[in-house]
């Protein structure tokens, strides 16, 4: 059997397909519409036009009504396309009907949004997650593979008129049978590629602890909401950045670092989107744990969108989904150059205490860093230390991490004034084997560890 990824949609000929179902406003469906067309362009899929059908309830047989279908059967052929895409993740009996009455592709937004990601995965790891689930997308959809042996069990169609025909039989195991083995080589698959993406995970996760010392921010928001331009202009790294969906799937990290020298480590994420499948959210769990782990979120979105309330509510879900709603999180409207006064204005009043930047123009990013500056400082104590000669390597710590203001060097060691990050004083106070601990050390200690 030939790899999942085999069968790409770059090229195809596609009609659009939404439905508004009784709890959807029509607004809100061409709205979804209209990120599916971007969603499919994104995956280089020729749109030939967009239909929607009002529903009272999905249809258990092709979701859509069967008038529905009968029009679509006729508009295929007039405009010659070969795909239908749905705006709806449909079960595989649904697709699998809807493929054999219409004879051709149906993809639904689950499909499409795995191929983005296998086309746009660039690292082993964001590989790997995607294999996983987009297998895990196939595994129960692998019938409609093999319908036609199915066909061939009775020499063209239906059941064999004598119920026990040797031939019919023979060929209809053939196709239970290869059904098996491909279920089988699948789950294979999964295993070994999770068995591999668990040794990458854990390499990761020490990452993380030798990470542990300085603060750690996240940029999430809607897909395409500027994050990978914000990081760039904050850190001056050169991630990819494209007016497209899913530009950017691996996690990228620079530290970010300050006047005042205090570092942060900033990192780069995927976007969040509706309707996000749970198979990738599964996959690409260890991930998104850089978010659910992080000290700081700086959630980003696109002022300029219309539908950025949804978006906001979208990326909140998500990160509930992750067990990262109580992180502590900065709303950061991005690509205030696009929306006027007006809107600016509308925008501060609705969302309060949130910041409005330009990662282009370079608009409020001067302030985003002061207040970054201003969060960390927050964080500092400040301490009188008296320190041993002998205990050169936390001397060297101090002026690494904190903020030193006086040192007065005297015969029996060194007296430092310095603004530590709270975090930094257990790792501290392991060090100071020769020198004299000072009340306000075991203070902050103690603090600590309560």
């Amino acid at each position: 059997m030939n790899d999942i990824h085999s069968n790409s949609l770059a090229g195809c000929r596609a009609i659009l397909i939404g439905a508004k179902l009784q709890a959807g406003t029509l607004n809100e469906v061409k709205e979804s519409v209209q990120e599916l067309r971007q969603l499919a362009e994104t995956a280089h899929i020729e749109v030939l036009c967009e239909h929607i059908q009002s529903l009272p309830k999905p249809s258990p047989t092709f979701f859509i009504g069967k008038g529905k279908v009968e029009e679509l059967k006729s508009l295929i052929s007039e405009m010659e396309a070969d795909s239908l895409v749905f705006d709806v993740s449909l079960s595989p009996a649904q697709t699998r009907n809807l493929e054999q009455y219409l004879d051709t592709v149906i993809i639904d937004r689950t499909g499409l949004i795995l191929e983005i990601f296998a086309q746009r995965a660039r690292t082993t790891e964001a590989k790997l997650q995607v294999d996983i689930a987009r297998h895990q997308y196939a595994l129960p959809r692998l019938t409609r593979m093999w319908t036609h042996l199915s066909r061939q069990a009775t020499g063209g169609g239906g059941a064999s008129s004598s119920g026990s025909g040797r031939a019919g039989g023979a060929v209809r195991g053939v196709g239970e049978t290869q059904l098996q083995i491909d279920r089988k080589l699948i789950r294979g698959r999964i295993a070994k590629k999770s068995s591999t993406l668990a040794v990458i995970e854990r390499r990761r996760q020490q990452q993380r602890k030798h990470r542990s010392e300085m603060v750690n921010a996240s940029l999430v928001g809607y897909t395409n909401a500027g994050k990978s331009t914000l990081f760039n202009r904050l850190t001056q790294s050169s991630v990819l950045t494209e007016h497209k969906l899913f530009a950017t799937l691996d996690p990228t990290t620079r530290v970010l670092q300050f006047p005042t020298n205090h570092r942060l480590l900033l990192t780069d994420t995927v976007g969040f989107i509706n309707k996000l499948p749970h198979e990738l959210v599964a996959s690409f769990k260890a991930t998104l744990e850089e978010v659910a782990e992080a000290d700081l979120l700086l959630h980003v979105v696109d002022a300029s969108h219309p539908n950025l309330h949804q978006h906001v509510e979208v990326v909140n879900d998500v990160l509930q989904d992750l067990d990262a709603d109580t992180v502590p999180a900065v709303l950061l409207f991005n690509k205030c150059d696009l929306i006027d006064d007006h809107q600016l204005k509308f925008l501060q009043t609705e969302y309060t205490n949130s910041m409005f930047v330009s990662a282009i123009e370079g608009q409020g990013l001067d302030q985003l860093l002061n207040n970054l500056s201003d969060h960390l400082s927050r964080q500092d104590i400040r301490l009188q230390i008296e320190l041993s000669y002998q205990d050169q390597k936390a001397l060297d710590f101090v002026y690494k991490n904190g903020q030193v203001f006086e040192t007065d060097y005297r015969t029996e060691g060194v007296a430092v004034a310095v603004r530590l990050p709270s975090r930094h004083i257990k790792r501290l106070t392991e060090m100071l084997v020769h020198s004299t601990y000072t009340s306000e050390v075991y203070q902050v200690e103690r603090a600590i560890n309560c």
